[in-house]
């Protein structure tokens, strides 16, 4: 009888102790997984790339999901964060709103306001999610923010000792025909991709690009194995952690901003990335 008692006794402790996890997972989740904001810094070590854009600092960020006037505090956060990392490129790769989320003038006001804020020596660019696409809004704002588009498009950056680097980006249809033109006897420049949708690689992965920046997987919301890849957007499916190897192709995504769906992120703070490319020696 004792024995049956301790079994029983094991039994209900356990599923206690299983639903309060469950519960403080939850509660982490909804209240302080989805707050504050961190940046991953990534050191890139290229051979190919001109010695006078050594230790060139790259920040990219996306995926805000804004649809509250609250969100305005995570924009002005990655905006801080950004200039204080002082850096020479600013690239977003897409997903500014939630789909079809409308906002009012003086939300998009507020948006212009805290990006024009972002300093870099070279620019801003952005490229466009299939939700940005079907929002009117979004164009509008990023380039009365003073972001250059690189929709299907491709921009080279010349340092101050006239060596070149190419930015080349992709809205979330491009048929890649505006590539035969932009990419014509460019093969020994060092190449930079963007795109939002991070499974959109496999359909650019013999353009022999040295670095390829992308988005919209979250890495992950709910950052648990097996369990987050339930909640992966199907365009992000293949591709969804903070990095890859791919044939010497170097595959970045960033976790993002904001949250799609439920306002709960676990284990997976929201973030930007910087990126301080190195120039190594042949």
């Amino acid at each position: 009888m004792k024995e049956q008692n301790k079994e029983h006794h094991y039994i209900r402790t356990s599923f206690f102790i299983i639903i309060l996890l469950i519960v403080l997972m939850f509660i982490y989740g909804f209240y302080l997984g989805n707050k504050g904001m961190i940046v991953k810094e990534y050191y890139v070590n290229e051979t190919k790339i001109p010695s006078s854009f050594d230790n060139f600092k790259i920040a990219h960020f996306a995926d805000i999901l804004y649809d509250d006037k609250d969100d305005i505090e995570f924009i002005k956060n990655a905006v801080n964060k950004i200039n204080d990392k002082k850096v020479d490129l600013v690239v977003f790769s897409g997903g500014l709103l939630k789909k079809d989320h409308t906002i009012n003038e003086k939300e998009n006001n507020e948006i212009i306001s805290e990006l024009k804020k972002i300093h870099s020596t070279y620019g801003k660019y952005y490229v466009s999610g299939k939700d940005d696409k079907t929002n009117q809004s979004y164009d509008n704002i990023m380039q009365a923010s003073g972001f250059i588009s690189l929709n299907d498009n491709a921009e080279t950056i010349i340092s101050k000792h006239n060596e070149p680097i190419m930015l080349v980006g992709f809205d979330n249809n491009s048929n890649l025909e505006f590539l035969k033109d932009k990419l014509n006897n460019k093969d020994n420049i060092y190449k930079i991709s963007i795109f939002h949708e991070s499974d959109f690689y496999d359909k650019i992965e013999n353009q022999a690009f040295n670095i390829a920046l992308s988005s919209n997987s979250l890495n992950g919301q709910i950052n648990i194995p097996f369990i987050k890849n339930i909640f992966l957007d199907t365009d992000s499916s293949n591709y969804y952690k903070p990095y890859y190897d791919i044939n010497g192709t170097k595959l970045y995504i960033t976790s993002g901003i904001g949250t799609r769906g439920l306002d709960f992120r676990l284990f997976n703070k929201p973030s930007i990335n910087i990126y301080v490319i190195k120039k190594n020696a042949e």
